[in-house]
């Protein structure tokens, strides 16, 4: 595709002919519960002296170029996403756009969903990150282009959260879906309260409007251990991936760690005396092979009257969960624990799940992840509360 046409000329550094002189890097966002990638930050590198993005954006806007700049990152990263095998473009890749280009009457013209269309994609697999560090002035308008991109099928993100003063306003005017934590909110939380405190409410907030929260420019495992115990489950930085050429997931020692992590996380609360851990709730129910066919699923729960869930195994492990609710409809992803986490972590961390599977049994393994039982939701809801009422009256 070539640059938009323009009364000057695109410069070299942004267009050479049909091609952008930019070239995309990617940087995984994680899940640190399951440890899966749920999408990646598209990331921007200019030729020679403006490879760092602030030189090649400021550079740019200095210039005038900031609409030519925007569009060539913008084509030189749909061309690699859309030669990327179908899993990989499965997850949403997020584009960092400023008010300016979002206020752009060509971008919202049609030129940008043609954009996408000539390159096998809509607007689905995006997510526009509005950066906080620039503020939008006309609070109407704001609503406005957010409310139209939505509509159009694009995620909304509030990018650096925290960097700036008008955060808030943002905030409130924009309902994005996503809000990315300024790394300088991050920064050595684990040294000051004060940030750690901040970034707690910051979590009850955003679980209170469903608005997913990442922490952006994690570096290092006392940073994540803390934004862990304050409530963060979702994570971008060095310490998971470095930006690379092509979308990468993150290694195997990273994983280990982060299951280490995870585990110190679950067990914490264990060690109090009115403390209790799931083992002690599990029931073993009916299992069944994990190449139980649709039909004999629907045969076994019209056979067994009484049973509301069915944990289909290979070997020992667990690899799905059936209700009857859902039947013949396997979840092949349900909440495993080990027995040893804390009844109260559970109750948090079930409440998580995503409305369709909120209610769903939880499936309990051992430490060695075989398959010991599950435990229902009333049973967690019903501990969980005798448990913090005990704690209430001392």
């Amino acid at each position: 595709m070539s640059p938009p046409s323009s009364s000057t000329p695109a410069p070299a550094w942004l267009w050479n002919g049909d091609e952008p002189s930019v070239t995309s890097v990617f940087q995984p966002i994680v899940d640190l519960l399951h440890g899966e990638v749920i999408g990646h930050e598209v990331l921007s590198r200019g030729p020679g002296e403006w490879r760092e993005p602030q030189v090649l954006f400021t550079h740019a806007r200095a210039k005038g170029f900031t609409w030519e700049l925007e569009r060539a990152c913008w084509t030189a990263a749909l061309r690699c996403i859309s030669t990327l095998p179908d899993e990989q473009r499965r997850a949403p890749f997020f584009f960092n756009v400023s008010p300016d280009v979002l206020s752009d009457p060509r971008f919202g013209d049609g030129s940008t969903i043609e954009l996408l269309a000539r390159y096998g994609l809509n607007p689905k697999h995006l997510v526009l990150e509005i950066t906080e560090k620039a503020a939008f002035d006309d609070i109407e308008l704001i609503q406005r282009l957010t409310r139209q991109r939505a509509a159009e099928g694009f995620g909304i993100a509030l990018d650096d959260f925290g960097a700036g003063h008008s955060g808030l306003v943002t905030l409130v005017h924009s309902a994005p879906q996503f809000i990315k934590l300024d790394q300088a909110l991050v920064r050595d939380i684990h040294r000051y309260s004060y940030q750690q405190h901040l970034v707690k409410s910051l979590v009850a907030f955003a679980s209170s409007v469903d608005a997913i929260l990442i922490a952006e420019g994690v570096e290092t495992w006392d940073e994540l251990a803390v934004l862990l115990r304050l409530g963060i489950r979702y994570v971008q930085g060095y310490l998971v991936a470095r930006p690379a050429p092509s979308p990468v997931i993150p290694n195997g020692e990273f994983q280990a760690r982060r299951h280490q992590a995870m585990r110190a996380l679950d067990f914490r609360e264990g060690t109090g005396e009115d403390d209790e851990t799931v083992g002690s709730m599990i029931i073993r129910r009916t299992c069944g092979d994990a190449g139980m066919s649709a039909e004999d699923v629907r045969r076994l729960f019209h056979d067994t009257p009484a049973l509301d869930h069915v944990v289909l195994l290979e070997g020992e492990r667990p690899s799905a969960l059936v209700t009857r609710r859902h039947a013949p409809s396997m979840n092949d992803r349900p909440l495993v624990v080990e027995d040893r986490m804390a009844i109260t972590t559970l109750a948090r961390l079930a409440m998580k799940r995503p409305p369709e599977w909120l209610y769903e049994p939880v499936v309990v393994t051992d430490a060695q992840g075989v398959f010991l039982g599950t435990v229902t939701m009333k049973q967690v809801i019903l501990r969980a509360t005798e448990l913090l009422e005990r704690r209430g009256t001392r």
